[in-house]
């Protein structure tokens, strides 16, 4: 009887892990910023998908317009942030004006 106990609760704990894991990855996929925490290892584990805001060495535009997810899990637009040179691209949530709400 212990063993079953002990079986069933093992996999209840990896049920759990799979599939807080599995919900962190999707709810972080398209982060364009460098993530900290579980999500942070995640991302550096491949397992969070990469946004479309790279910035490729010594380029000078951006995706601009292209959805991507802000670090914060809010919905972004891609943006060239750098004020001149090379360009700087980061994922810049998308807010709505208080005029508009």
């Amino acid at each position: 009887m212990k063993s079953t106990a002990l079986f069933a609760s093992l996999i209840l704990v990896v049920a759990v892990c799979f599939t807080s894991t599995v919900f962190t990855a999707i709810s972080y996929g398209g982060t364009c910023s460098q993530l900290t925490g579980f999500p942070g290892l995640l991302q550096r584990a491949g397992f969070v998908a990469e946004g479309p805001c790279a910035t490729k060495p010594g380029g000078a535009v951006c995706q601009s317009g292209a959805d991507c997810t802000a670090a914060n899990r809010k919905p972004g637009k891609c943006k060239n942030i750098a004020a001149r040179g090379p360009a700087n691209c980061a994922c810049v949530e998308v807010t709505v004006s208080r005029g508009l709400q």
